[in-house]
């Protein structure tokens, strides 16, 4: 009991208490983000979030984490990417260059931390695929396209922190339930975090102090995830039990999903796949009339259902291939919505006009 209750709320007072001092050295230090263009917020509003989130994270992990010394390499890639984003927020980088960055801290993963992907489950139904020498770079490009989709889904109040709330508190009972504390422990510590800045980010008494997550928060969290869905979808880092790979697309969810519609939809057009554009699936959603309160809860129930879909599949017994070819199902008859987007637009102003 103590460790599902009071690690995250010690951290989340811990990352509350960080965003109170920092919002104002923000405002001071210009480290704002101003309306304008894509951004229709109302006011300058500090981009402290993400910093706030590491700061409690790595007060926590001193508190209440000991012996799990292989997740160095996870703090240092947590801290790097923060570090950068934080950068992109005060003075802007090339999108190349925050991709090199992106990039290091994958290797760092892969390489000092030696968490990558050895197989795909038993995505076929006959034997576990396998990666061999395909697990190192297929690790990176998967940590590569996690960490810009919780980037492109920081579009509204509470959305990506609210998905990656979600999505660790599937990884925290996923952990408990393989049997492996660190991951447990750290996973709680994280949601505590989120949670912290989410009081300034959804709506709360703490609303009027308003932050942003920035850059530095959604590359973070991004990692974060990127680490966990592979080191507890691997037996080898979990030899008591581990989640089927198949499963974590359905716990990540609509974070993947979306990522995969809005880039074959900018590849299509010959449009730089990271470049920003109102595409996304929540900007499909305020054109359909929702507004911003209701886009938002409408997208963070969505991804806790698509998660509970997979652990619950995965705990009756269903295969991997059936789990996997299901996700494949959603992800098509999302990408159909999509492509035909108008269409499904006017016809649900139509019924909610009714």
């Amino acid at each position: 009991m103590f460790e599902l209750f009071w690690l995250p709320a010690i951290s989340a007072m811990l990352g509350a208490g960080a965003v109170l001092i920092l919002r104002p050295l923000a405002t001071r230090g210009g480290l704002l983000d101003h309306p304008g263009g894509r951004k229709r917020h109302a006011g300058s509003t500090p981009l402290v979030g993400g910093i706030a989130i590491l700061l409690a994270i790595w007060i926590s992990t001193a508190m209440f984490v000991r012996g799990y010394d292989h997740y160095n390499a996870l703090y240092v890639g947590l801290t790097l990417l923060a570090l950068v984003g934080l950068f992109d927020d005060l003075n802007g980088i090339s999108p190349l260059s925050k991709l090199a960055f992106q990039f290091t801290a994958a290797i760092l993963m892969t390489s000092w931390g030696e968490v990558y992907l050895h197989s795909l489950g038993d995505l076929l139904n006959k034997r576990d695929v396998i990666l061999y020498a395909w697990g190192i770079p297929l690790t990176l490009l998967a940590i590569l396209s996690v960490v810009n989709a919780i980037n492109m889904t920081d579009g509204l109040d509470g959305l990506a922190g609210g998905l990656s709330l979600i999505v660790f508190g599937w990884f925290a009972w996923l952990a408990h339930e393989i049997g492996n504390p660190g991951a447990y422990r750290i996973c709680l510590l994280i949601c505590g975090a989120i949670v912290g800045f989410l009081l300034f980010n959804m709506p709360s008494p703490l609303r009027r102090r308003l932050v942003f997550l920035g850059d530095a928060g959604s590359l973070l969290l991004g990692y974060g995830i990127a680490w966990f869905a592979v080191e507890l979808s691997q037996k080898e880092y979990n030899p008591g039990g581990h989640v089927p790979p198949a499963v974590m697309l359905w716990v990540v969810g609509l974070i993947l999903v979306d990522l995969l519609a809005v880039v074959l939809r900018r590849a299509i057009q010959g449009k730089n796949p990271l470049s920003a554009d109102r595409t996304h699936l929540h900007h499909l959603l305020l054109r359909m009339g929702l507004n911003t309160t209701q886009a938002v809860w409408f997208l963070l129930v969505g991804n806790f259902l698509l998660g509970l879909i997979g652990v619950v599949a995965w705990k009756q017994g269903v295969p991997d291939s059936i789990i996997f070819v299901g996700f494949l199902v959603f992800t098509g008859i999302h990408l159909l919505i999509m492509q035909r987007a108008w269409i499904v637009i006017r016809w649900v102003r139509r019924l909610r006009s009714k």
